[in-house]
């Protein structure tokens, strides 16, 4: 595709030097992707390592780059025949070049975009095996994995990189795809990398703290998530809608905002005053029930079902209501949905359940590492009554400091006993770090335990897990890895849990 024609479709891209009859390739941010005639993006870091991302690019072949206006005066662009400037934030310019260039792959598909701070990998996997298993050939992208039908590929963010993502797109329409489930992270919505994408559903799950150490407010961290929905309207695509979970955290509020933008796409409410809602929960270690609420189209009353699905835990209850919800509102069979929840695959590091060899107490392994995801696990195993709940977390390091002290509190509150651990320490002192979070018990709090090895605190709270008991071992989920100082080494939790309790059973 020529300059001058990608000029024309994105006019926040403005030609400064060199010749629109310039034929370029693809796009990159990433200087050791470039080939010939690939666009290069320069992101907008210090001056330093701006000038070695350019000469790198020179190096790789490119001779086409974008950058922002407040950075023209950057030395190496003297040696690019064709520069690319943009008052708008980078990022998004990236995304929405790179849409352009693999062929707007997502306009082809249905793409369903799901935000919020817990739930989304969740809500994406459930409503991803939803649509494999009343025939539907579907794709997810997410924290966990990517999947293409029945293959399963590494995942290494929550929303890959604009070209990368679209690319993928690109692939998954090629290999037959028509829906694809995608988690959108803050991140993601604020530096561009989905900016461009035709999307058919935008959902809201909730809002809570977590990533202050990128967004700089809460104020900052809900705009992100904003995004989502002026990406919804935005699209072009037939039959688009929103969903909004209105009764969480942040829901009223992106209720109101979505309102004060007066946007024109249909947005729907899971909650007590919307289109959806969901009531007499009904929990146990075997599954749960409840009954789903739809207002039915074009007619006076409330359409209620009673729902049943293998998937344990309140938080669950709500992932499967919010996927009913999708899954009518794009059409899926009702019945057969209705049919397949009943056994839905369990999520990957998300409420998973690791059973004592007799099945006399078991460990529940999960990614919840925010206070309200700590929050909602503690709750959901409250609910179920077991005997005794012992929670084991730790907080990651060079991460939201604040949150640490939250959730010790949470786990005093609601759990027997509590044993703080590490989580990934990173580069800060994995002792100073359980200080921090052990600054939250309150004045007297005895019933807790710090164990810096996470290996060693696992065989600990194994040793004092009492028959009809559930250890919760929070913060890790479905990650194979610890990372301390810059070292990453593996570590998988529930493996861990599985040789504690063989070695418990064996009297060892």
């Amino acid at each position: 595709m020529k300059v001058s024609e990608i000029i024309k479709r994105i006019p926040d891209i403005k030609l400064i030097k060199g010749e629109g009859s310039t034929e370029v390739g693809y796009i990159w941010a990433d200087s050791r992707k470039l080939k010939a005639q690939d666009i290069f993006v320069l992101p907008e870091e210090n001056s330093e390592k701006q000038e070695t991302y350019l000469k790198m690019a020179l190096e790789h072949g490119s001779e086409v780059v974008i950058i922002s206006k407040r950075d023209l005066k950057l030395k190496t662009l003297d040696f690019f025949p064709v520069i690319l400037e943009t008052d708008e934030l980078v990022g998004e310019v990236h995304g929405k070049t790179a849409c352009l260039l693999a062929g707007n792959p997502a306009k082809k598909m249905k793409i369903v975009a799901i935000t919020g701070t817990n739930g989304k990998t969740s809500l994406t996997f459930i409503l991803f095996h939803l649509a494999r298993k009343v025939g539907k050939n579907a794709a997810l992208i997410g924290t966990v994995q990517i999947q293409i039908m029945d293959r399963v590929l590494e995942s290494g963010y929550t929303t890959p990189d604009a070209s990368s993502l679209n690319l993928l797109l690109k692939q998954m329409l090629e290999e037959g795809i028509e829906y694809v489930f995608m988690e959108m992270s803050s991140h993601g919505l604020k530096l561009g990398r989905v900016a461009g994408l035709e999307i058919t559903c935008a959902g809201f799950t909730n809002l809570t703290q977590d990533h202050l150490d990128f967004h700089t407010s809460m104020e900052d961290y809900f705009e992100s998530k904003f995004k989502i929905f002026q990406l919804l309207e935005q699209s072009s695509v037939k039959n688009k809608f929103g969903l909004v979970a209105s009764d969480v955290s942040f829901g009223d509020k992106m209720v109101k905002r979505i309102a004060d933008a007066k946007f024109k796409s249909p947005i729907y409410l899971l909650g007590k005053s919307g289109e959806f809602n969901y009531s007499n929960t009904k929990l146990s270690l075997l599954g749960s029930e409840y009954r789903f609420h739809k207002k039915a189209k074009n007619l006076p009353f409330i359409e209620v079902r009673k729902i049943r699905t293998n998937l344990l835990g309140n938080f669950n209850v709500f992932n499967t209501s919010f996927a009913l919800a999708v899954a009518y509102e794009l059409g899926f069979p009702w019945e057969e949905v209705i049919s397949c929840l009943e056994k839905i695959p369990t999520v990957p590091g998300r409420f998973h359940v690791v059973p004592f060899p007799d099945r006399s107490r078991i460990a529940v392994v999960d990614y919840a590492h925010t206070p309200d995801a700590l929050e909602n696990i503690l709750k959901s195993c409250v609910e179920i009554a077991p005997k005794q709940i012992i929670c084991l977390f730790g907080c990651g390091g060079d991460r939201d400091r604040t949150k640490r002290p939250q959730m010790a509190k949470i786990a005093e509150n609601l759990a027997d006993l509590v044993i703080l651990t590490s989580d990934n320490p990173r580069t800060e002192s994995p002792e100073a770090i359980l200080d921090e979070i052990e600054s939250g018990f309150s004045r007297g709090f005895q019933r807790y335990e710090k164990i810096v090895d996470r290996r060693m605190a696992i065989k600990r709270a194994v040793s004092l897990l009492e028959r009809d008991g559930i250890l919760v071992v929070a913060g890790k989920g479905h990650e194979t890895y610890q990372i301390i100082g810059k070292e990453k080494s593996k570590f998988i939790d529930f493996e861990e849990i599985e040789n504690a309790f063989q070695n418990l059973e064996l009297g060892r």
